[in-house]
């Protein structure tokens, strides 16, 4: 049989929770794959390391001092990129199959939408790429003949379950949310908690910004957008439950009835995988899900009073354009002030409901997605500052 060739993956964001699991996925398939190049933030000692396991031909830091330290600590003798012009920049001038955008933020549209016009194939783990610019991304990627493979569980859940029932009309997507740390806690104490408090995820290991939504249930309505695009499927037909045992990923109820769930473990390493190997479909080197170890699976209605946050994300996003643009942005600039604690966790939801709801639902360019997302974050920041 004739070997395939190998496939060259760029990590964006390898320092991170997803670009560590991206990587480890790696090193078990070395006939596979191989990394051509690596973007991280500041975090020079772990980019240290993982330039001596893969060799990369080309690293990107994003703050210039860390990649002043980064040269002069570790000989490399590929490229290092700097700033956010760096990174795009890296992306046109390293050829790669497929570029995983593990980037925390809105910081990971740009990226996207570079290696889209590369016409490289994009496995995606940053959900704010789609909430900011799905109406462009999506599109960009048909005509370019380029393919968006989600990362997140459950869209990873529900991109499996469809591609095995390519002709069967969907009834609704349904994605299911662990609840976060406080879902039985009383609405009057939410006020109290702290950031400590919400980054203890129940079921997932995840880095600070994505615990924080997932406490706020920000998370699961960024999904819920993201869903709207990857799979085109109106907002009416795609419903949030709580799953607190993370068991069963996502599921998908077709127009006859019938429910199809993906199940798994809770670990990050099976969705990469799967994005990864995408089109084709490897055995795990990873332990694998043993039933008999599960007592019960429970399913409640999320609590929307009580978690806000979801009950916005279906406006703002049915809204589109700049407001969802404002939305995602105002909620990132909320989750830094709280984990600085400067606000409240209840301020969280009422200070991006406020900031959005100024916005409209114009639809916006490149450039006027980046300008809508910088005037939110500035609004963003004087509302806090007055609080």
């Amino acid at each position: 049989m004739k070997r395939l060739r190998i496939k060259r993956v760029m990590v964006l964001g390898a320092s991170g929770s997803i670009g560590k699991n991206t990587l480890a996925v790696i090193r078990k398939f070395p006939h596979d794959f191989s990394v051509v190049a690596l973007s991280v933030s500041k975090s020079i000692d772990t980019l240290a390391l993982e330039v001596k396991r893969f060799r990369p031909k080309a690293v990107h830091i994003d703050r210039p001092d860390a990649a002043d330290e980064f040269e002069k600590r570790v000989r490399f003798h590929g490229t290092v990129y700097r700033g956010p012009e760096g990174l795009t920049a890296m992306i046109r001038d390293v050829g790669a199959d497929l570029v995983v955008n593990a980037l925390v933020g809105s910081a990971g549209f740009l990226p996207t939408v570079t290696a889209i016009e590369c016409g490289t194939d994009v496995a995606l783990a940053n959900k704010e790429t789609l909430v900011a610019g799905g109406d462009i991304i999506m599109p960009l990627a048909k005509e370019r003949g380029v393919s968006i493979i989600p990362i997140d569980s459950e869209h990873s859940a529900i991109f499996q379950i469809v591609r095995h029932f390519r002709d069967v009309p969907i009834h609704k997507l349904i994605l299911t949310a662990s609840g976060g740390p406080f879902r039985t806690l009383n609405r009057s104490a939410l006020a109290r908690v702290t950031p400590r408090d919400a980054l203890k995820h129940p079921t997932w290991n995840m880095g600070a910004k994505i615990s924080i939504d997932s406490a706020t249930m920000m998370n699961k309505g960024l999904e819920v957008i993201e869903a709207h695009h990857l799979f085109d499927i109106p907002y009416e037909k795609i419903e949030v439950v709580i799953h607190p045992q993370s068991v069963i990923h996502s599921l998908v109820e077709f127009v006859d009835g019938e429910i199809y769930a993906q199940m798994g473990p809770t670990d990050m390493r099976y969705p990469i995988q799967n994005a990864l190997t995408h089109p084709r479909v490897l055995p795990t080197p990873f332990d694998r899900l043993d039933l008999t170890t599960l007592s019960e699976l429970n399913f409640f209605p999320p609590d929307r009073k009580k978690f806000p946050m979801l009950a916005l994300a279906y406006r703002f996003g049915k809204k589109g354009g700049a407001a969802a643009v404002a939305f995602n942005a105002a909620n990132e600039v909320c989750v830094g002030a709280f984990l600085a604690g400067s606000i409240r966790f209840t301020d969280i939801p009422a200070v991006t409901a406020k900031i959005a709801a100024r916005f409209s639902a114009k639809k916006l360019t490149v450039d006027g997605i980046m300008h809508a997302d910088h005037k939110a974050r500035r609004m963003a920041d004087e509302e806090i500052g007055i609080l």
